[in-house]
């Protein structure tokens, strides 16, 4: 499906379980089937798979935090999502580099991390992005700068060690 790798991509931003991660996205193309009638309504129909996939991941990690607090569950049990390259030679070359950028990504905060990661590797729109996370475009390339330049200082420092 056109959707599917990158809705992935999307969810795992959020969600660490690769299987719960793809369930979330197999529920987001269950309601956007189920509401095949109202699809003539929808104007920008990516903005609007994305908001569904971000409502089940909100969902989904309520229920989570309600389930943990229940069973006292340890979070670092959980198995990681693995996304791998299309090519398994540059991703060797690249391996050393490509394991500090995510890792000085995952460093950034919060909104920033995601701002980044919807723009640099969903590729998509800045008014895209803006309306899955729900701010204004202003506020989100402002996220995404500074996240660039948080990235570049991270990286330097590393470099110099």
């Amino acid at each position: 499906m056109q959707y599917q790798q990158k809705l992935l991509l999307f969810v795992s931003f959020y969600i660490k379980s690769r299987h719960d991660a793809e369930e979330i996205v197999s529920d987001t193309f269950l309601a956007v089937w189920e509401q095949r009638e109202k699809l003539h309504n929808v104007k920008n129909f990516k903005t609007y798979i994305y908001a569904i996939a971000k409502n089940k991941v909100f969902d989904f990690l309520k229920h989570k935090e309600k389930t943990n607090k229940l069973f006292n569950y340890d979070a670092s049990q959980e198995e990681q999502l693995v996304v791998s390259s299309s090519n398994p030679e540059t991703e060797f070359i690249n391996k050393e580099l490509i394991v500090r950028l995510n890792k000085a990504v995952e460093s950034l905060p919060e909104q920033k991390k995601i701002a980044f990661k919807l723009v640099r590797e969903l590729r998509l729109k800045y008014k895209e992005a803006a309306e899955i996370m729900q701010i204004s475009q202003k506020t989100l390339e402002a996220h995404v700068t500074s996240a660039m330049k948080m990235l570049q200082k991270i990286l330097e420092d590393e470099l110099k060690q």
